[in-house]
């Protein structure tokens, strides 16, 4: 495991298949040069020790009804990092945009759309 820096991104999903296909979209947004994938919630203190990623991920499945509190720990765990919920619908989407400030992106979003709203999400939190 590779220490988590700023050009880091955090994926948590317990699909290997969902983990692999955005690890590879991730890599193709600078400055993200390192994905660091990990299947459950209760890995990411581990990881950071001290450390701040510039984006975590989180599969929504992965928090259950409890995701609201999971983001706020989040927050609270890397304040800096951009924060993205991967939801399963259009209903838990409008529930978590009420309850969350993290980002939030319906799962099955076409490649080109998600890569273009993480790149500008990216961008405009980069500050030279």
């Amino acid at each position: 495991m590779r220490p988590v820096t700023n050009d880091t991104a955090i994926l948590i999903t317990g699909s290997r298949t969902l983990a692999i296909g955005l690890t590879s979209l991730l890599l193709s947004i600078p400055p993200i040069d390192h994905v660091e994938c990990l299947t459950s919630l209760d890995q990411l203190d581990g990881v950071l020790s001290g450390s701040q990623p510039v984006l975590i991920i989180v599969d929504s499945v992965l928090a259950g009804d409890h995701l609201a509190q999971a983001t706020e720990t989040i927050h609270v765990m890397a304040p800096n990092a951009l924060r993205v919920i991967l939801s399963d619908n259009i209903p838990q989407l409008r529930e978590l945009v009420f309850v969350s400030d993290a980002t939030v992106i319906v799962k099955g979003a076409e490649p080109a759309r998600l890569a273009r709203t993480l790149e500008y999400l990216i961008n405009d939190h980069i500050v030279a």
